[in-house]
Protein backbone atom coordinates (compact mmCIF):
# COMPACT_ATOMS: atom_id res chain seq x y z
CA UNK A 1 0.00 0.00 0.00
CA UNK A 2 1.43 3.37 -1.02
CA UNK A 3 2.01 6.26 1.36
CA UNK A 4 -0.46 9.14 1.06
CA UNK A 5 0.70 12.75 0.96
CA UNK A 6 -1.12 15.93 0.08
CA UNK A 7 -0.36 18.75 -2.33
CA UNK A 8 0.90 21.09 0.40
CA UNK A 9 3.48 18.52 1.50
CA UNK A 10 4.71 18.06 -2.05
CA UNK A 11 5.13 21.79 -2.66
CA UNK A 12 6.92 22.24 0.67
CA UNK A 13 9.18 19.30 -0.18
CA UNK A 14 10.10 20.76 -3.56
CA UNK A 15 10.90 24.15 -2.09
CA UNK A 16 13.26 22.61 0.44
CA UNK A 17 14.81 20.08 -1.94
CA UNK A 18 15.43 22.67 -4.64
CA UNK A 19 17.37 24.85 -2.23
CA UNK A 20 14.86 27.67 -1.88
CA UNK A 21 14.74 29.32 1.54
CA UNK A 22 12.25 27.94 4.06
CA UNK A 23 10.56 29.56 7.02
CA UNK A 24 13.28 28.56 9.48
CA UNK A 25 16.22 28.30 7.08
CA UNK A 26 17.51 31.44 5.44
CA UNK A 27 19.42 31.39 2.20
CA UNK A 28 22.74 29.66 2.38
CA UNK A 29 26.02 31.06 1.11
CA UNK A 30 26.64 27.90 -0.93
CA UNK A 31 28.69 28.65 -4.06
CA UNK A 32 26.68 28.35 -7.26
CA UNK A 33 28.75 25.39 -8.48
CA UNK A 34 27.79 23.46 -5.34
CA UNK A 35 24.02 24.04 -5.43
CA UNK A 36 22.25 20.68 -5.65
CA UNK A 37 19.70 21.92 -8.17
CA UNK A 38 22.41 22.47 -10.78
CA UNK A 39 22.66 18.67 -11.13
CA UNK A 40 19.25 18.82 -12.82
CA UNK A 41 20.06 21.98 -14.77
CA UNK A 42 18.69 25.51 -14.48
CA UNK A 43 16.77 26.84 -17.48
CA UNK A 44 17.90 30.15 -18.95
CA UNK A 45 14.79 31.24 -20.84
CA UNK A 46 14.77 34.18 -21.36
CA UNK A 47 18.54 34.76 -21.15
CA UNK A 48 19.41 35.93 -17.64
CA UNK A 49 16.54 34.17 -15.87
CA UNK A 50 18.90 31.46 -14.61
CA UNK A 51 20.93 34.14 -12.85
CA UNK A 52 17.82 35.16 -10.89
CA UNK A 53 16.94 31.52 -10.16
CA UNK A 54 20.40 31.01 -8.66
CA UNK A 55 20.21 34.32 -6.80
CA UNK A 56 16.99 33.42 -4.97
CA UNK A 57 18.77 30.31 -3.64
CA UNK A 58 22.11 31.60 -2.40
CA UNK A 59 23.79 34.70 -1.03
CA UNK A 60 27.00 33.74 -2.86
CA UNK A 61 28.13 35.64 -5.93
CA UNK A 62 25.87 34.35 -8.72
CA UNK A 63 28.47 35.22 -11.35
CA UNK A 64 31.25 33.22 -9.68
CA UNK A 65 30.76 29.79 -11.21
CA UNK A 66 32.03 27.41 -13.88
CA UNK A 67 28.66 26.41 -15.31
CA UNK A 68 28.04 26.30 -19.05
CA UNK A 69 24.94 26.66 -21.22
CA UNK A 70 23.66 24.15 -23.73
CA UNK A 71 20.43 23.26 -25.47
CA UNK A 72 19.36 20.24 -23.44
CA UNK A 73 15.91 19.59 -21.99
CA UNK A 74 13.11 20.33 -24.46
CA UNK A 75 15.82 21.84 -26.73
CA UNK A 76 15.94 24.87 -24.41
CA UNK A 77 19.05 26.57 -22.99
CA UNK A 78 20.03 25.30 -19.53
CA UNK A 79 22.97 25.91 -17.22
CA UNK A 80 24.86 22.71 -16.35
CA UNK A 81 28.12 21.47 -14.93
CA UNK A 82 30.39 21.09 -17.96
CA UNK A 83 31.25 17.51 -16.98
CA UNK A 84 27.55 16.56 -17.05
CA UNK A 85 26.96 17.47 -20.71
CA UNK A 86 27.97 14.07 -22.17
CA UNK A 87 25.54 12.37 -19.77
CA UNK A 88 22.71 14.67 -20.84
CA UNK A 89 23.51 14.10 -24.52
CA UNK A 90 23.25 10.33 -24.05
CA UNK A 91 20.17 10.44 -21.80
CA UNK A 92 18.28 12.74 -24.19
CA UNK A 93 19.18 10.81 -27.34
CA UNK A 94 16.05 9.15 -28.82
CA UNK A 95 15.21 5.81 -27.29
CA UNK A 96 13.32 4.72 -30.41
CA UNK A 97 12.01 6.13 -33.66
CA UNK A 98 8.70 6.79 -31.91
CA UNK A 99 10.59 8.79 -29.29
CA UNK A 100 12.51 10.69 -31.98
CA UNK A 101 9.28 11.55 -33.79
CA UNK A 102 7.92 12.94 -30.53
CA UNK A 103 10.92 15.20 -30.16
CA UNK A 104 10.60 16.55 -33.73
CA UNK A 105 6.81 16.22 -33.97
CA UNK A 106 6.42 19.64 -35.58
CA UNK A 107 8.35 18.32 -38.64
CA UNK A 108 6.69 14.88 -38.75
CA UNK A 109 5.16 15.46 -42.21
CA UNK A 110 8.56 16.51 -43.51
CA UNK A 111 10.13 13.37 -42.10
CA UNK A 112 7.50 11.17 -43.74
CA UNK A 113 7.88 12.79 -47.18
CA UNK A 114 11.67 12.77 -47.13
CA UNK A 115 12.20 9.09 -46.43
CA UNK A 116 14.57 10.10 -43.63
CA UNK A 117 13.73 8.89 -40.15
CA UNK A 118 13.61 11.38 -37.28
CA UNK A 119 16.57 9.66 -35.62
CA UNK A 120 18.57 9.89 -38.84
CA UNK A 121 17.67 13.57 -39.16
CA UNK A 122 19.08 14.31 -35.71
CA UNK A 123 22.22 12.28 -36.41
CA UNK A 124 22.80 13.82 -39.86
CA UNK A 125 22.47 17.30 -38.39
CA UNK A 126 24.78 16.50 -35.46
CA UNK A 127 27.38 15.11 -37.89
CA UNK A 128 27.12 18.24 -40.02
CA UNK A 129 27.63 20.40 -36.94
CA UNK A 130 30.77 18.48 -36.00
CA UNK A 131 32.08 18.98 -39.52
CA UNK A 132 31.19 22.65 -39.96
CA UNK A 133 31.60 24.18 -36.48
CA UNK A 134 35.19 23.69 -35.34
CA UNK A 135 35.63 27.02 -33.52
CA UNK A 136 33.30 29.52 -31.79
CA UNK A 137 30.80 30.48 -34.47
CA UNK A 138 27.89 32.92 -34.62
CA UNK A 139 24.63 30.97 -34.67
CA UNK A 140 23.43 32.35 -38.01
CA UNK A 141 26.74 31.57 -39.70
CA UNK A 142 26.71 28.08 -38.19
CA UNK A 143 23.17 27.42 -39.38
CA UNK A 144 24.01 28.52 -42.92
CA UNK A 145 27.06 26.24 -43.02
CA UNK A 146 25.18 23.23 -41.63
CA UNK A 147 22.29 23.80 -44.04
CA UNK A 148 24.64 23.27 -46.98
CA UNK A 149 25.71 19.85 -45.70
CA UNK A 150 22.54 18.15 -44.42
CA UNK A 151 20.02 16.50 -46.78
CA UNK A 152 17.85 19.08 -48.54
CA UNK A 153 14.72 17.64 -46.94
CA UNK A 154 15.92 19.03 -43.59
CA UNK A 155 16.20 22.59 -44.89
CA UNK A 156 13.49 25.19 -45.37
CA UNK A 157 13.42 28.72 -46.73
CA UNK A 158 13.41 31.48 -44.07
CA UNK A 159 11.59 34.60 -45.26
CA UNK A 160 13.06 36.70 -42.48
CA UNK A 161 16.64 35.88 -43.47
CA UNK A 162 15.79 35.30 -47.14
CA UNK A 163 17.96 32.22 -47.01
CA UNK A 164 17.66 28.47 -46.50
CA UNK A 165 18.23 27.09 -43.00
CA UNK A 166 18.02 23.72 -41.31
CA UNK A 167 14.89 23.58 -39.15
CA UNK A 168 15.47 25.48 -35.89
CA UNK A 169 14.18 22.70 -33.66
CA UNK A 170 16.37 20.13 -35.39
CA UNK A 171 19.35 22.46 -35.13
CA UNK A 172 18.84 22.74 -31.37
CA UNK A 173 18.22 19.02 -30.82
CA UNK A 174 21.43 18.12 -32.67
CA UNK A 175 23.75 20.74 -31.17
CA UNK A 176 24.63 18.96 -27.91
CA UNK A 177 25.05 15.49 -29.48
CA UNK A 178 27.25 17.25 -32.02
CA UNK A 179 29.45 18.51 -29.19
CA UNK A 180 28.36 22.16 -29.05
CA UNK A 181 27.49 24.43 -26.16
CA UNK A 182 26.22 28.02 -26.11
CA UNK A 183 27.91 31.28 -25.30
CA UNK A 184 25.10 33.76 -24.67
CA UNK A 185 27.46 36.33 -23.17
CA UNK A 186 28.37 37.32 -26.70
CA UNK A 187 26.01 39.14 -29.07
CA UNK A 188 25.01 37.56 -31.33
CA UNK A 189 25.28 34.25 -29.44
CA UNK A 190 27.98 31.75 -30.32
CA UNK A 191 28.06 27.99 -30.68
CA UNK A 192 31.25 26.68 -29.09
CA UNK A 193 32.80 23.22 -29.58
CA UNK A 194 33.07 21.31 -26.29
CA UNK A 195 36.58 20.15 -25.50
CA UNK A 196 37.25 16.40 -25.50
CA UNK A 197 33.72 15.60 -26.68
CA UNK A 198 33.17 11.80 -26.71
CA UNK A 199 31.17 11.92 -29.93
CA UNK A 200 27.57 11.53 -31.02
CA UNK A 201 25.78 8.92 -28.88
CA UNK A 202 25.29 5.57 -30.57
CA UNK A 203 22.18 4.95 -28.47
CA UNK A 204 20.29 6.31 -25.51
CA UNK A 205 21.58 5.46 -22.04
CA UNK A 206 21.40 6.98 -18.59
CA UNK A 207 17.81 8.18 -18.99
CA UNK A 208 16.82 6.25 -15.87
CA UNK A 209 19.34 8.29 -13.85
CA UNK A 210 17.96 11.51 -15.35
CA UNK A 211 14.43 10.47 -14.39
CA UNK A 212 15.61 9.81 -10.83
CA UNK A 213 17.10 13.32 -10.74
CA UNK A 214 13.81 14.81 -11.88
CA UNK A 215 11.85 12.84 -9.29
CA UNK A 216 14.32 14.03 -6.64
CA UNK A 217 13.81 17.71 -7.33
CA UNK A 218 10.36 17.91 -8.96
CA UNK A 219 8.76 14.81 -7.48
CA UNK A 220 6.77 12.97 -6.55
CA UNK A 221 5.65 12.78 -10.18
CA UNK A 222 3.74 10.41 -12.45
CA UNK A 223 4.73 8.69 -15.70
CA UNK A 224 2.83 11.42 -17.54
CA UNK A 225 4.62 14.22 -15.70
CA UNK A 226 8.02 12.78 -16.58
CA UNK A 227 6.98 12.15 -20.19
CA UNK A 228 5.90 15.77 -20.59
CA UNK A 229 9.19 16.98 -19.08
CA UNK A 230 11.18 14.86 -21.54
CA UNK A 231 8.87 15.57 -24.52
CA UNK A 232 8.01 11.94 -25.10
CA UNK A 233 5.24 9.44 -24.39
CA UNK A 234 4.35 7.47 -21.27
CA UNK A 235 5.01 4.27 -23.23
CA UNK A 236 8.61 5.36 -23.84
CA UNK A 237 9.05 6.48 -20.23
CA UNK A 238 7.89 3.13 -18.88
CA UNK A 239 10.55 1.40 -21.00
CA UNK A 240 13.39 3.44 -19.46
CA UNK A 241 11.91 3.80 -15.96
CA UNK A 242 14.42 3.27 -13.12
CA UNK A 243 14.47 -0.39 -12.10
CA UNK A 244 15.02 0.32 -8.42
CA UNK A 245 15.28 3.01 -5.77
CA UNK A 246 11.81 4.52 -6.23
CA UNK A 247 8.70 4.27 -4.07
CA UNK A 248 5.09 4.89 -5.03
CA UNK A 249 3.10 7.53 -3.18
CA UNK A 250 -0.49 8.69 -3.44
CA UNK A 251 -1.04 12.43 -3.90
CA UNK A 252 -4.70 13.14 -3.25
CA UNK A 253 -5.67 9.99 -5.19
CA UNK A 254 -3.02 10.24 -7.92
CA UNK A 255 -0.15 7.74 -8.25
CA UNK A 256 3.34 9.23 -8.30
CA UNK A 257 6.92 8.18 -7.58
CA UNK A 258 9.87 9.56 -5.64
CA UNK A 259 13.30 8.19 -4.68
CA UNK A 260 13.05 6.18 -1.48
CA UNK A 261 15.92 8.25 -0.04
CA UNK A 262 13.68 11.36 -0.15
CA UNK A 263 10.72 9.97 1.79
CA UNK A 264 11.69 11.38 5.18
CA UNK A 265 11.88 14.91 3.76
CA UNK A 266 8.63 14.45 1.84
CA UNK A 267 6.74 13.26 4.92
CA UNK A 268 8.07 16.05 7.14
CA UNK A 269 9.20 19.01 5.01
CA UNK A 270 10.13 22.33 6.60
CA UNK A 271 7.59 25.14 6.50
CA UNK A 272 7.73 27.13 3.24
CA UNK A 273 8.77 30.79 3.40
CA UNK A 274 6.01 33.30 4.06
CA UNK A 275 6.52 34.80 0.60
CA UNK A 276 8.90 34.31 -2.29
CA UNK A 277 9.34 35.55 -5.86
CA UNK A 278 10.55 32.84 -8.23
CA UNK A 279 11.60 33.95 -11.72
CA UNK A 280 10.48 32.81 -15.15
CA UNK A 281 11.49 29.18 -15.89
CA UNK A 282 12.62 28.61 -12.30
CA UNK A 283 13.12 24.93 -11.37
CA UNK A 284 10.03 25.25 -9.15
CA UNK A 285 8.00 25.79 -12.33
CA UNK A 286 9.49 22.82 -14.23
CA UNK A 287 6.57 20.54 -13.37
CA UNK A 288 4.61 20.24 -16.65
CA UNK A 289 1.45 19.38 -14.67
CA UNK A 290 -0.05 22.86 -14.64
CA UNK A 291 -3.15 21.81 -12.72
CA UNK A 292 -1.00 20.59 -9.85
CA UNK A 293 0.94 23.84 -9.59
CA UNK A 294 -2.14 26.03 -10.14
CA UNK A 295 -5.42 24.13 -9.54
CA UNK A 296 -7.56 26.96 -10.91
CA UNK A 297 -7.29 26.57 -14.69
CA UNK A 298 -8.54 30.15 -15.18
CA UNK A 299 -5.07 31.39 -14.16
CA UNK A 300 -3.06 29.20 -16.54
CA UNK A 301 -2.97 31.62 -19.46
CA UNK A 302 -1.73 34.33 -17.13
CA UNK A 303 1.14 32.27 -15.71
CA UNK A 304 1.93 30.42 -18.95
CA UNK A 305 1.23 32.76 -21.89
CA UNK A 306 2.54 31.79 -25.32
CA UNK A 307 5.08 34.62 -25.23
CA UNK A 308 6.70 36.42 -22.30
CA UNK A 309 6.16 34.20 -19.29
CA UNK A 310 6.22 36.02 -15.92
CA UNK A 311 7.63 34.98 -12.57
CA UNK A 312 5.46 33.44 -9.84
CA UNK A 313 4.55 34.83 -6.43
CA UNK A 314 4.59 32.17 -3.70
CA UNK A 315 2.86 32.62 -0.36
CA UNK A 316 3.21 29.75 2.11
CA UNK A 317 4.45 27.56 -0.74
CA UNK A 318 1.49 28.14 -3.07
CA UNK A 319 1.41 30.20 -6.28
CA UNK A 320 -0.91 33.12 -5.57
CA UNK A 321 -0.01 35.42 -8.46
CA UNK A 322 2.56 36.53 -11.02
CA UNK A 323 5.15 39.28 -11.16
CA UNK A 324 6.68 41.28 -13.97
CA UNK A 325 9.20 44.09 -13.89
CA UNK A 326 9.64 47.51 -15.40
CA UNK A 327 13.08 49.01 -14.93
CA UNK A 328 14.61 52.43 -15.10
CA UNK A 329 18.24 53.16 -14.44
CA UNK A 330 17.60 53.74 -10.73
CA UNK A 331 14.41 51.86 -9.88
CA UNK A 332 12.84 48.47 -10.50
CA UNK A 333 9.06 48.32 -10.39
CA UNK A 334 7.76 44.82 -9.59
CA UNK A 335 4.15 44.65 -10.76
CA UNK A 336 2.08 41.98 -9.01
CA UNK A 337 -1.05 40.41 -10.51
CA UNK A 338 -2.81 38.48 -7.75
CA UNK A 339 -4.72 35.24 -8.23
CA UNK A 340 -5.88 35.68 -4.67
CA UNK A 341 -5.23 38.54 -2.23
CA UNK A 342 -1.76 38.52 -0.71
CA UNK A 343 -2.19 38.94 3.07
CA UNK A 344 -0.84 42.25 4.40
CA UNK A 345 1.56 40.43 6.75
CA UNK A 346 3.16 38.72 3.72
CA UNK A 347 3.55 41.88 1.68
CA UNK A 348 6.67 42.95 3.53
CA UNK A 349 8.36 39.70 2.52
CA UNK A 350 7.27 40.23 -1.09
CA UNK A 351 8.84 43.68 -1.03
CA UNK A 352 12.06 42.31 0.46
CA UNK A 353 12.21 39.73 -2.34
CA UNK A 354 11.62 42.47 -4.89
CA UNK A 355 14.61 44.29 -3.46
CA UNK A 356 16.66 41.15 -3.92
CA UNK A 357 15.60 40.84 -7.58
CA UNK A 358 16.54 44.50 -8.10
CA UNK A 359 19.98 43.96 -6.55
CA UNK A 360 20.58 40.94 -8.78
CA UNK A 361 19.84 43.18 -11.74
CA UNK A 362 22.18 45.88 -10.47
CA UNK A 363 19.40 48.31 -9.52
CA UNK A 364 19.50 49.99 -6.13
CA UNK A 365 15.82 50.69 -5.47
CA UNK A 366 12.65 48.66 -5.92
CA UNK A 367 8.94 49.27 -5.55
CA UNK A 368 6.05 46.77 -5.57
CA UNK A 369 2.71 47.64 -7.11
CA UNK A 370 -0.53 45.86 -7.96
CA UNK A 371 -1.85 44.75 -4.57
CA UNK A 372 -5.63 44.54 -4.53
CA UNK A 373 -5.69 45.95 -1.00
Amino acid sequence: MSTTVDRAQVLAYRIARQGLPTQNQHRSSTPVDDLDIVDLGVQDTPPGSSRLALGVRTDADVDAHNLVRAWTLRASPFLHHAEDLPKFAAALWPHSERDALGKVAWQRSVMQKSGITATQAIRYTAEAMQECITSPTVKGVASTAVSKVVPKALVSYCRGCQAEHVFESLFRLAALPGGLRLDLDQSPPLLVPIENWPGIPEEQHGTDDLITLFLTFVGPASYGDVAAWLTTTQTEIKEVWPAQGLVEVDIDGRKAWIPESEMDLLLDPPEPPRALLVPTSDPFLQDRNKLFLVPDKAHHKTLWPVIGQPGAVLVDGDIVGIWRTKATRKKLEVKITEFMPIPPDAQGDVEAEAGRIAALRGIQESVVSGYAS
